[in-house]
């Protein structure tokens, strides 16, 4: 294991290009990207060694010849690039509208990462940069033993990176917090039906009388034998409508039998709730995505689900699709290439997206400012495990924090090997209570 650790460190120049996209004064504002990159710089300057001369800034608060055009990002890609050679380690990160685009109706669509000039008059896919792009930029002239780790913190990102092997984590371990919730909910879910059951059951037994009473009567006889009362909707004040409203059909044999049946059910699901252990039940997938979702993409178009709370979503929709031109490539000849060949074997490259390519990523006020879900909830697991993890266990904690934020994304990460996955992000990571750099040796 020792080669494998030395192979995972940083022995060489960190560069990084952080991109970060508020469209100001446009329909397409967003909040938090500028904040995203800052943040970013900072923790990359405090805990991971970079300096600032070596961080490209480009946002709408530089000098306006660094504002996020395309034809800067694009530049600023070539400079991170510059020179590179084995054991340096380059960051890019992208805070923004990410979209997908379309040449015709009888393609899949590509993602695509969206410039400052694309939100005007200026036609796609020109004004957009491409996932082909991209690959061209970020990917194929990475040097081997050079380290790479990208970020895409906007929509429709998952594939992106196109690459042999991607980790993603449909559900977060379970937390302290969550497990509390899912039992109190099976504990109440079956108290209710336990009234039910006993309800029924002494009302056949003879134990309740409930002929020739009026209102008023049974509910003092309610009280008598100590029903629970519930408010809210469809009560009349009494706290005893649940039962006042019950049909004579529910009293019959085979609906007591039902509902004791359904008692049963619920006893088992709280003794599984209190059986969970904090920690267990994450549901993590690892394969291409990018094919199974071309295998599947003629079966699965989900629908998108926002919330009413203050966000506001990094996606830019694509401009009304006309016939494509002669200059537009085919898809297959863009994106399925890399993924059919040995391009990018042993190459130390690791693609971070902030959500799934039929899925939003949220621009929030998070902790009192505005910076993107997937942004907030990378450095927080960073921060919670001492700036020092493995790029499997991170995503793993991103995803519970975006869970505990209550955004419903779905994180990415793509890299060229399996082994990479357990590799320190930016080269460092815990191991035994001791810090190394790289793996475990």
């Amino acid at each position: 294991m020792r080669l494998l650790a030395d192979s995972a460190k940083v022995t060489g120049a960190k560069k990084a290009c952080l991109v970060g996209i508020n469209y100001r004064n446009t329909r397409a504002e967003l909040r938090g990207c500028i904040n995203d990159v800052n943040n970013m710089q900072k923790v990359l300057v405090e805990q991971y060694g970079f300096k600032v001369e070596d961080i490209l800034m480009i946002n709408e608060d530089q000098d306006k010849s660094k504002w996020p055009y395309k034809k800067v990002i694009l530049g600023g890609m070539e400079w991170l690039y510059k020179g590179a050679k084995p054991g340096d380690l380059l960051v890019f990160h992208y805070s923004g509208h990410g979209s997908q685009f379309q040449a015709d109706k009888k393609t899949m669509p590509s993602d695509v990462i969206c410039p400052l000039e694309c939100v005007g008059d200026e036609p796609w896919p020109g004004s957009v940069i491409m996932d082909t792009e991209i690959h061209q930029k970020l990917y194929d002239p990475l040097p081997l033993g050079c380290k790479s780790v990208c970020l895409f913190d906007c929509c429709h990102s998952a594939t992106v990176a196109n690459l042999g092997e991607t980790m993603v984590v449909k559900e977060g371990p379970l937390t302290a917090a969550a497990k509390d919730a899912l039992v109190k909910r099976c504990q109440a879910q079956k108290d209710a039906v336990q009234t039910q059951v006993r309800f029924y059951q002494e009302v056949n037994q003879g134990k309740l009388d409930l002929k020739k009473h009026s209102q008023d009567e049974l509910v003092k006889l309610f009280e008598k034998h100590s029903f629970p009362k519930k408010t809210g909707s469809g009560d009349d004040g009494s706290g005893y409508s649940y039962l006042l409203n019950q049909k004579i059909v529910a009293f019959c044999t085979e609906s007591v039998q039902k509902v004791e049946a359904l008692l049963a059910e619920k006893e088992e699901d709280l003794k599984h709730a209190q059986s969970l252990k904090v920690g267990d039940g994450a549901k993590i997938y690892i394969g291409n995505l990018e094919q199974d979702l071309e295998d599947d993409y003629e079966k699965h178009q989900k629908k998108k689900t926002l919330t009413s709370r203050e966000i506001r979503i990094r996606y830019l929709p694509q401009p009304k699709m006309e016939e494509p031109s002669r200059e537009v490539k085919p898809l297959t000849a863009g994106l399925k290439g890399p993924l059919k060949t040995e391009k990018y074997k042993d190459h130390q490259l690791w693609v971070f997206s902030g959500c799934q390519d039929d899925q939003t990523s949220a621009d929030a006020h998070v902790e009192g400012i505005y910076q993107g879900a997937f942004t907030w909830a990378l450095l927080k697991a960073l921060k919670e495990d001492s700036w020092k993890e493995s790029y499997r266990n991170l995503l793993i904690q991103l995803k519970a924090n975006l869970e505990m934020g209550r955004y419903r994304q779905v994180p990415a990460l793509s890299t060229t090997h399996e082994l990479y996955l357990d590799y320190g992000f930016c080269g460092k990571m815990k191991s035994d209570g001791c810090v190394i750099e790289g793996i475990t040796a």
